[in-house]
C-alpha cells in the first residue's frame, strides 16, 4: 500500500520553544502511529526524529549588529528576523524535498507557504501545500495555497467571507498528549522553588508585550500587594524581554521566575501551579490554554475567538483589556477556588476535544482531502462540531 508522504515543517523548532514550534511537533508524534501516512519533519535547529535544515535563525540574526537599528522597534525588528529565518530556511529545505518527494508539505509559516509555492511552479514539483492558520492571519495571504487548517470556527468564518471555498478549509485544532498526573505535587513544587504556601500564577507564552502583554500581567499580580502570590513565566525570550525582566524587577523582585523549559517540563510546571493567565487580547487558538485545562488548572484568559472555542464556558473569560479586571480575577480565585469537581469537569471535557488521540486520525484525513482521495466534504468532527454550535450560541 502506498504511503502519503507528508512533511512537516518548521524553520524554528529545535531553536526556539513556542507555540508554531511545540505544534508542530506534537502533530509529528501524533502522526507517526498513523498506517496511512509516512511522515517527516524537518526542523531549522536540532530535534529529536527531526531531519536538520540549514537557515539563518531569528536568535542569531537578533544577536547581530545588524539588529540594532535605533530606527526599527523591538516588534519590527524581530517580525525582520523571523522572515530572513523563514526565507533562509525554505532555500535550505529545497534540496531534502527534492530528494525526498514529498505528496504533502504541511506548516504554520506564511512567508516559508509562499515560496515553497513558487519553488513548485518554477520546479515543477509535485506536493501539495497545507497551510495552518495559527496566528490567524488575514485570508489574502493564505488563500491561494491548496488546503487550509483552520484552528478555530471565526478563522473559517473568515475565510469563509473572503470568498475560501468550504472545499479547501477544515476546523482542525492544535492537539495535546493528555500527561500522566504528577504523583507528588510538593515534591515538584519544592523541585522549581516553591513552598506549600506559595500561591503561583503561571503563565506559558512568548515574553513579550506586544502580544502576549507580559506587562500588563506582571503589574496586575504586583497590584495584589500579597507576598506570598509568586509569578512563573515559562516561554521563549524576545527582543522585549530585557524591558520586561527590568519591570519584574522592579515590581516583583525575587517572586517571578523565567523559564524556558521543554514541553513536558512545561506541563509539571502546569500542574504544579494554582491559577493559569493567558493575558492577550487575540489569539489564534491558544494552545497553552488547552494543557493549562487539560492540567486541571483554574484559568483566567480573555474572551478571545480562541478562548471561547477551546474553554466553552464564560466562567473563566474576564475582560482583560482593563486595568484592575485581573488582579479582581486572581484575588477570587485566590480566596474562593474553584470546586475540584468543576476543574476534573473542565479537564475532561478538554481531553476529550484537544487530545492527540482524538485528533490525528482527522488530520490524516485532512491529508487526503488536500491530495484529492476523498470525495466531498470532510465532516467537521463531532467533538469540533459541538463546541463550534456552543461558540455559535453564546455569541447569539
Amino acid at each position: 500500500m502506498h504511503k502519503i508522504k507528508l512533511a512537516l515543517v518548521s524553520c524554528g523548532l529545535g531553536n526556539v520553544c513556542r507555540g508554531f514550534e511545540v505544534s508542530t511537533l506534537r502533530w509529528h508524534q501524533a502522526l507517526l502511529a498513523e498506517q496511512d501516512l509516512n511522515v517527516r519533519l524537518f526542523c531549522g535547529g536540532h530535534s529529536p526524529k527531526c531531519t536538520h535544515v540549514w537557515n539563518v535563525s531569528r536568535d542569531s540574526f537578533l544577536a547581530s549588529p545588524l539588529a540594532y537599528n535605533p530606527f526599527i522597534s523591538d516588534r519590527r525588528r524581530w517580525e525582520i528576523s523571523y522572515v530572513l529565518e523563514q526565507l533562509s530556511f525554505a532555500f535550505g529545505l529545497l534540496p531534502e524535498i527534492r530528494k525526498w518527494q514529498p505528496d504533502v508539505i504541511w506548516t504554520k509559516e506564511v512567508p516559508l507557504a509562499h515560496v515553497l509555492a513558487v519553488f513548485r511552479v518554477v520546479l515543477g514539483l509535485k506536493y501539495k501545500i497545507i497551510f495552518a492558520n495559527g496566528a490567524p492571519f488575514n485570508p489574502k495571504t493564505y488563500a491561494l495555497f491548496d488546503f487550509i487548517q483552520q484552528l478555530q470556527p471565526d478563522a473559517y468564518e473568515q475565510a469563509l467571507r473572503h470568498g475560501i471555498s468550504e472545499h479547501k478549509m477544515q476546523i482542525l485544532p492544535n492537539c495535546v498528549p493528555v500527561f500522566t498526573p504528577i504523583a507528588d505535587r510538593r515534591a515538584v513544587r519544592k523541585s522549581f522553588g516553591y513552598v506549600d504556601s506559595d500561591w503561583i500564577v503561571i503563565c506559558v507564552a512568548a515574553w513579550n508585550q506586544y502580544h502576549k502583554r507580559i506587562d500588563y500581567l506582571i503589574n496586575e499580580v504586583a497590584a495584589m500587594n500579597d507576598n506570598m502570590v509568586k509569578l512563573l513565566l515559562c516561554g521563549h525570550p524576545e527582543t522585549e524581554t530585557n524591558a520586561l525582566r527590568t519591570l519584574a524587577a522592579h515590581k516583583l523582585g525575587d517572586r517571578v521566575q523565567w523559564l524556558t523549559l521543554p514541553a513536558h517540563k512545561v506541563n509539571l510546571a502546569l500542574q504544579m501551579s494554582d491559577v493559569f493567565v493567558l493575558p492577550s487580547l487575540y489569539e489564534g487558538l491558544g494552545s497553552a490554554l488547552i494543557e493549562a485545562a487539560m492540567a486541571g488548572l483554574p484559568i483566567v484568559s480573555h474572551p478571545h475567538a480562541g478562548s471561547r472555542f477551546i474553554l466553552a464556558d464564560e466562567f473563566w473569560l474576564t475582560d482583560l483589556s482593563k486595568p484592575g479586571n485581573l488582579t479582581k480575577q486572581l484575588t477570587f480565585f485566590r480566596t474562593q477556588p474553584p470546586s475540584e469537581i468543576q476543574l476534573h469537569e473542565l479537564a475532561r471535557r478538554t481531553a476529550s476535544r484537544f487530545s492527540d488521540e482524538i485528533l490525528s486520525g482527522e488530520f490524516c484525513q485532512m491529508v487526503k482531502k488536500a491530495l484529492g482521495n476523498c470525495s466531498g466534504l470532510l465532516p467537521v468532527p463531532k467533538v469540533i462540531a459541538g463546541a463550534y454550535k456552543e461558540s455559535r450560541a453564546g455569541k447569539a
